[in-house]
């Protein structure tokens, strides 16, 4: 995993409890929102939730989803150690996956079958990944590539900065990182907007897929002074 650390920032000073509300578009077209939460306890443990709701146009959407991660905080980072999938689209799914660090193995759970597969040092899971991002792009890194646990195997992300940008927000215009992620050896799919002044935190979200153009915009945000 490439990482470039610089001592001007570490996760204490990157990671301060949260909360986010983003509106959903397919194009134009609202489709519900999406909600952030992040929460730290004394003694670095970490808790991070995404909830996906859908709105009036629920037939558009994938239905209610639930993505959650826990873990510790070290100096270094995010240390995964479980992370939970649900969405109830009127077929409720479920996926779990425990990393065990004494044995380097991440178990996944889903439709009542486990299996197991090696990890190595650094490895993450869909969510925090996310944050680990946010940290290296404090630390100075533009180039970022992470191994993590998805869809029941382990994959390569890679995160790149593309260029600085000016995004409106509710809370004024904020200076931005835009960045690129790819997945394996795939062209991009999302593009993120990572805000300088609120500790590298997502404003804004867009992503392609073969069912349409989704957009993510920034409403609400606590935690934050302005």
């Amino acid at each position: 995993m490439f990482l470039c650390f610089s001592p001007a920032a570490n996760s204490d000073s990157i990671f301060k409890p949260f909360s986010a509300s983003f509106s959903v578009y397919r194009r134009a077209i609202p489709l519900g929102e999406l909600e952030l939460k992040f929460n730290l306890s004394e003694d670095g443990r970490y808790f991070y939730h995404a909830h996906t709701k859908p709105g009036l146009l629920v037939g558009l959407f994938s239905g209610d989803e639930i993505v959650e991660s826990h873990g510790r905080l070290k100096p270094q980072g995010l240390i995964p150690e479980r992370y939970l999938y649900q969405q109830d689209d009127g077929d409720e799914e479920h996926t779990q996956v425990l990393f065990d660090w004494s044995e380097k193995k991440v178990h996944t759970t889903s439709k009542g079958i486990t299996w197991s597969q090696p990890i190595d040092a650094g490895t993450q899971d869909r969510l925090s990944q996310q944050l680990m991002v946010r940290l290296h792009l404090s630390q100075g890194s533009d180039d970022l590539e992470y191994q993590v646990a998805d869809g029941g195997k382990i994959k390569h992300y890679r995160f790149q900065v593309v260029s600085q940008e000016t995004v409106k927000t509710p809370y004024g215009k904020l200076n931005c990182l835009r960045v690129e992620r790819s997945k394996e050896s795939r062209p991009p799919d999302y593009t993120i907007w990572f805000a300088t002044e609120l500790n590298y935190l997502p404003v804004r979200i867009e992503r392609k897929q073969s069912s349409g153009h989704y957009r993510m915009v920034l409403d609400e945000l606590k935690g934050f002074e302005f």
